[in-house]
């Protein structure tokens, strides 16, 4: 490896009498006999037996790096600085403060040991390198307009000309050494990196946002047109040193890489997607084997004088993105090179800077110092300019400036490769490393203060049921995780009965994990076409039951797909909701129920999801519990004699009056469900006057205005605490279809005294959490409803 080139090298050509010995036994043998050999005397066999020392070597690292991360998380610090810090530690920057720890490190990290960590830290990294090629997803340049494209080549050119001109006027002339290193810095500090943003991105949980996904898309052009710069420079640099002759077998070399790679190995890849039935991962042969070409385009590239990382990446560009193969790819691989071999590249890595170097050398330290700052002022003015040219925000533009100058992995790795073959210098190596540190602790904190997506969910205008006519149009936002979703939900909007006098406009988005690439994608469907790209495929059976609905119902339909993090999908909700104005969002619970009421399974993401939802929503949440019952679609749709029972369980307050709301509204002249409204009092009530007025009122338009009609009845029932509520709830459950409540989250009253702390799923309330418990056993569905909460104050 590269990196123990640096250690031989400069043992072979130390001074006289500076001569290292060292002692090797064979043959070599790679384990110890434990601790027998300790008993028998042999008290170095640590140091003796690569594999217990290569053991104990990971351990410290990680252990260092976890205490490190356990104190730096809570200012907002990436792990990828721990890793930095403890390979500053483990190194020999601080050589000569501490005697026993200096010794301890020379024991644990002896010259005879850097090949094997050299070597498998490199087989991490390649192997990392070429899963961020998997990642990258070269479609969302083009379905992202101009920006990123005109944004990423200027960064990218203003900031290298602006560093390059700064570091030749400030590098001595008779040095060319050092105006080398000084061009190094520069180019490097202009540099954006596509991985570097996405972990960044992913980090602070914006991945999904709107800046996210500009940054992601820009971040790709930059990456590119870096490489393009720098295959050119080559290039150049190969006429200069080897001639033309030469220069040209490179430049056929690697023409013919990319070709077999475009014209043989994408078209065997997707051979093998094709051949992978749907919703199955791809054959573990065909994982070896894309592993194997992985190393073997490396030797191929060492062999031909190319950058051996360059070819990982480009194999993994033309692997098809997402299900079925870059979905295995990343499943298969990704754990164990994010925890492990990441961890060890960048200590090890770093482990070789001696800051000490700075000491000696504070004027290049200096001019070095004005580069960077001068390059990074230039990348800023160009992202932030073109953000501002393409109407951005202000904040919106200095957070995706901040994003575009952050450092990472891949900086941390140019700078090792040209350090190792003896093109930069001890300081130039230090200055790399303490800037990479500088500016990947510090680009997290100046995102999180300027830039925060939630604000554009603040409406100043109430966006709930109850303020809407009940003539006017009802837009619902139905969100679906899998097929028996959407039928549920259909049905629950079956229930509404849609009508031209009383309209209901469903937006239909299906949520989609991302796995297997790094760019979120957001797919608008149109229903009238039956045939799309392979990414809309992944929604096309819940298409069909939308079309098949769309047909038969007075209803307008618009669906989405939305493919990202399960952990940043509220984004996509919120943002769909804010923009289609909706007035209710419909998420289905976490929990699964066979038709026999059995638990079928539960996915604590989506419950994590539901709990940002109902935190960010910019209008009224519902989270619907399906018992099984409802999950047969068109159970009532034929049916004009059997009506959907549902009953409306009404406490009082804001939640349970906007659930009322909703339940309004399935009362038609021509009626799909059988309305009970019950009404729990209690004497000793300590409401509001207030709250009591509103509560009467709404509830008055069923006790008078539909008396005689049998589709809607209104029962009062005394409950004057928890345990004449939890009887009344236990004794309607197989009565009723459908029960709608209110959330009424943290809301106390006598009606729901003593059952708080029983409650295992504080995002449904009180009688949300009963009705949804696995030991309540009932047929009936549930809706849990909350008004919005997203208002400013000018709206209240």
């Amino acid at each position: 490896m590269a990196s123990n080139f640096t250690t031989y090298q400069e043992i072979m050509t130390a001074n006289n009498g500076n001569f290292i010995t060292l002692c090797m036994s064979f043959p070599p043998k790679a384990s110890s006999n434990g601790i027998w050999d300790y008993v028998s005397g042999s008290s170095d066999t640590l140091r003796s037996s690569p594999l217990p020392l290569l053991e104990c070597q990971m351990l410290i690292i990680f252990i260092i790096v976890t205490i490190l991360h356990f104190f730096l998380h809570f200012f907002g610090i990436p792990v990828f600085v721990s890793q930095m810090i403890a390979g500053l530690i483990l190194g020999s920057s601080w050589k000569g403060y501490s005697n026993s720890f200096d010794n301890f490190k020379e024991y644990l990290f002896p010259i005879v040991s850097q090949d094997i960590l050299g070597l498998l830290s490199g087989f991490g990294y390649t192997l990392f390198i070429f899963l961020v090629g998997v990642r990258m997803d070269l479609n969302v340049v083009k379905k992202s307009g101009k920006q990123p494209l005109i944004g990423g080549v200027l960064l990218v050119l203003i900031s290298a000309i602006i560093g390059s001109i700064t570091a030749f006027s400030l590098s001595r002339v008779d040095n060319r050494g050092e105006l080398i290193n000084m061009e190094f810095i520069a180019a490097a500090q202009s540099f954006t990196s596509f991985a570097v943003v996405h972990y960044l991105l992913d980090y602070l949980k914006i991945l999904n946002s709107e800046v996210g996904r500009l940054a992601l898309s820009t971040a790709i052009v930059a990456d590119l047109t870096s490489l393009s710069i720098s295959f050119i420079a080559t290039f150049i640099r190969s006429v200069q040193i080897h001639g033309v002759l030469n220069a040209s077998m490179f430049f056929t070399s690697t023409i013919g890489s990319i070709v077999f790679v475009l014209f043989i190995f994408r078209p065997a890849m997707l051979r093998i997607a094709r051949s992978t039935p749907n919703g199955r991962p791809v054959n573990d042969i065909y994982i070896g084997i894309i592993v194997l070409l992985v190393f073997v385009s490396i030797s191929t590239n060492i062999t031909t004088g190319r950058s051996a990382y360059s070819a990982p990446f480009i194999l993994g560009l033309v692997v098809p993105e997402g299900p079925p193969l870059g979905t295995s790819l990343v499943n298969r691989l990704d754990g164990i090179i994010t925890s492990v071999f990441v961890p060890l590249f960048v200590t090890i890595n770093v482990m070789k800077a001696d800051l000490s170097f700075l000491s000696y050398s504070t004027k290049f330290l200096a001019r070095s110092t004005i580069v960077i700052i001068m390059t990074t002022v230039a990348k800023m003015i160009a992202s932030v300019g073109t953000s501002l040219y393409f109407n951005m925000s202000s904040y919106d533009a200095l957070a995706f400036g901040f994003i575009m100058s952050s450092k990472g992995i891949i900086e941390l790795v140019g700078s090792s490769f040209f350090y190792d073959s003896k093109a930069l210098t001890d300081q130039t190596y230090s200055v790399m490393v303490i800037d990479i540190l500088f500016f990947s602790t510090l680009m997290p904190m100046l995102v999180k203060c300027v830039y925060n997506p939630s604000r554009k969910y603040t409406h100043y205008k109430r966006k709930n049921i109850l303020n809407l006519k009940l003539d006017a149009e009802l837009r619902i936002l139905g969100c679906f995780h899998t097929q028996e979703d959407a039928s549920v939900v259909l049905n629950l909007l079956h229930a509404l009965h849609p009508t031209e006098e009383s309209p209901v406009l469903l937006y239909a988005l299906h949520l989609v994990e991302l796995v297997g690439r790094s760019s979120p994608v957001f797919i608008t469907h149109e229903l009238h076409e039956q045939k799309g790209s392979s990414e809309e495929m992944i929604s096309d059976n819940i298409l069909q039951m939308l079309r098949k609905y769309g047909r038969s119902n007075v209803v307008s339909i618009e669906a989405f797909t939305a493919i990202a993090p399960k952990r940043l999908m509220h984004d996509n909700i919120c943002t769909v909701a804010i923009n289609k104005l909706t007035s209710l969002v419909i998420l289905p619970f976490h929990r699964r129920w066979t038709r026999e009421g059995i638990v079928e399974s539960e996915d604590n993401a989506i419950r994590a999801l539901n709990c940002h939802v109902l935190e960010l929503a910019p209008c009224s949440v519902g989270i619907l519990i399906d018992r099984g019952y409802l999950s047969s679609y068109h159970s009532f749709e034929h049916s004009n004699t059997s009506l959907l029972q549902v009953a409306m369980v009404f406490i009082g307050g804001q939640d349970d009056r906007e659930a009322f709301s909703l339940a309004r509204r399935m009362i038609k002249e021509i009626n799909t469900a059988q309305l009970t409204v019950i009404r729990l009092l209690a004497e000793d009530d300590n409401v509001s006057h207030w709250e009591t007025v509103l509560d009467t009122e709404l509830l008055n338009d069923v006790r008078y205005s539909f008396v005689g009609r049998k589709a809607v009845r209104y029962v009062e029932m005394q409950a004057d605490e928890g345990s004449n509520t939890a009887a009344i709830i236990r004794s309607i459950g197989d009565s009723y279809d459908l029960v709608i409540v209110g959330r009424r989250g943290g809301v106390e009253s006598p009606q729901t005294s003593g059952l708080m702390e029983w409650s295992e799923f504080p995002e449904l309330g009180i009688i949300g959490d009963m009705l949804a418990s696995a030991d309540f056993h009932c047929k009936a569905s549930t809706l849990v409803i909350q008004q919005q909460q997203q208002c400013s104050f000018y709206g209240q």
